[in-house]
């Protein structure tokens, strides 16, 4: 019988953290928008504004459209998560 000593979590680094939250945090925000967006607009309804023979199935429209808002909310994110880190330090006497 082989027998393991727990070492206890693996520490990530301070940049897979924040890829790991701008990531998630990114999905969820996409999730919320894509529902949102989609209660109000058919995405087959697009492919006949957009090209008269082109016929865009319900499903890719909203496969298509999650990846859009996916891409967008994790850019958003991103910029986000860089302005922090990247702000100047502030001292306790300043605050």
């Amino acid at each position: 019988m082989i027998q393991e000593q727990y070492r206890g979590a693996r520490q990530w680094s301070r940049n897979a953290q924040a890829i790991a939250i701008v990531v998630w945090i990114s999905f969820l925000t996409a999730a919320v928008a894509t529902m949102l967006f989609f209660a109000v607009f058919d995405p087959a309804e697009f492919g006949i504004q957009l090209h008269a023979d082109a016929e865009i199935a319900r499903e890719a429209g909203y496969a298509a459209g999650f990846f859009f808002f996916w891409v967008l909310s994790a850019a958003c994110s991103a910029v986000t998560a860089w302005l922090v880190r990247t702000a100047p330090k502030r001292d306790r006497r300043n605050r």
